[in-house]
């Protein structure tokens, strides 16, 4: 996928996700917030295999609000995450295939594919490809970035252009 349909696929799951969780987009004074961004700090975490990768897109640090958060993650091959819950998450595929295991029954999610969690589901993230999968995470209510400031990951902050 080349960047220019990547970057327009963001800001379209961006803007259908504020919308939909009732968020006010058309006051720019609502807010002090960056309106273009490539993210704000990047977490890798170790697997068996090579790293994972979490970008953080967005998050308080440059929407101004805790509102939403979104994130690019790599799960690298046979990336076998733990079970965990998540209040509402949104899995967009861009590369690869991920198995979305939701309470134990695995869909097999490939680009162009969504995948959805709500409370009280549980949900497991596994890589299905050789080379590893790559999705945007869409948290509409926020919260989880903060999950991420854990002694198991390894956090740098990327470089405003």
């Amino acid at each position: 996928m080349n960047t220019r349909m990547f970057n327009v696929l963001k800001a379209i799951v961006v803007l259908a996700v504020l919308s939909a969780c009732g968020v006010e987009t058309s006051d720019p004074k609502a807010y002090n917030y960056d309106v273009a961004t490539a993210g704000t700090r990047q977490f890798e975490f170790d697997t068996e295999t090579e790293p994972g990768v979490i970008k953080v897109l967005l998050e308080s640090r440059n929407l101004g609000s805790n509102d939403v958060e979104m994130a690019e993650i790599f799960f690298p091959p046979d990336y076998h995450g733990t079970t965990h819950p998540h209040e509402f998450e949104i899995i967009f595929v861009l590369e690869g295939r991920l198995d979305h295991i939701v309470n134990g029954v695995s869909n097999l999610l490939e680009p162009g594919m969504v995948g959805v969690v709500r409370e009280p589901d549980l949900v497991v993230h596994r890589s299905a490809s050789p080379e590893g999968v790559r999705v945007l995470v869409v948290w509409p209510r926020g919260g989880e970035v903060a999950g991420f400031e854990d002694p198991s990951m390894r956090e740098s902050e990327l470089v405003s252009e």
